[in-house]
């Protein structure tokens, strides 16, 4: 009985898809780094045939974790800095992505602006890498006791995805 149990787990475990995030790693200045992680994605990424569509991916802002509060309140705050944010997600719409590259729309403080972004798929999961400008979406320079962070930021998301 016990056996029975443990493959039973693990044939779940393995066809369990793994949880959606999203990953921004943050260079400081003059040294140093963070990563701010978020599991609590919303939207669906489809696949139809090797194209991959989404018509909106959201993750709110202060769902966003850096492994220290203080570092958290600072980050949520530096990334709704404009007045002009009315909401704290940040969103993908009007993703399509075929053969590794795709386009979509990013919104972040309240800006949008067109990002590319590249692809791996493994299984029934994709993973998404692109930089952005933090600068090109009107987000003030973060600073704080002379460590500021450096402009370029590297965004890697994991998706399951819904095949059709």
């Amino acid at each position: 009985m016990k056996k029975i149990f443990i493959l039973f787990t693990l044939f779940f475990s393995l066809i369990t898809l793994a949880e959606d995030q999203v990953t921004v790693f943050v260079s400081l200045s003059p040294a140093g780094s963070f990563t701010a992680v978020s599991k609590k994605v919303k939207g669906n990424l489809k696949r139809i045939g090797d194209n991959f569509t989404s018509d909106k991916i959201s993750v709110t802002v202060e769902s966003f974790k850096t492994g220290i509060d203080l570092r958290d309140e600072h980050f949520w705050k530096h990334l709704q800095s404009s007045k002009a944010s009315s909401s704290s997600k940040i969103t993908l719409t009007d993703l399509k992505a075929a053969v590794g590259k795709g386009m979509g729309i990013l919104e972040v403080n309240g800006v949008k602006k067109p990002v590319t972004i590249a692809y791996t798929t493994k299984g029934n999961e994709v993973l998404v890498k692109f930089n952005v400008k933090a600068s090109e979406f009107k987000l003030s320079k973060a600073e704080y006791l002379g460590v500021g962070v450096e402009d370029l930021v590297k965004v890697e998301a994991t998706f399951g995805f819904k095949s059709n």
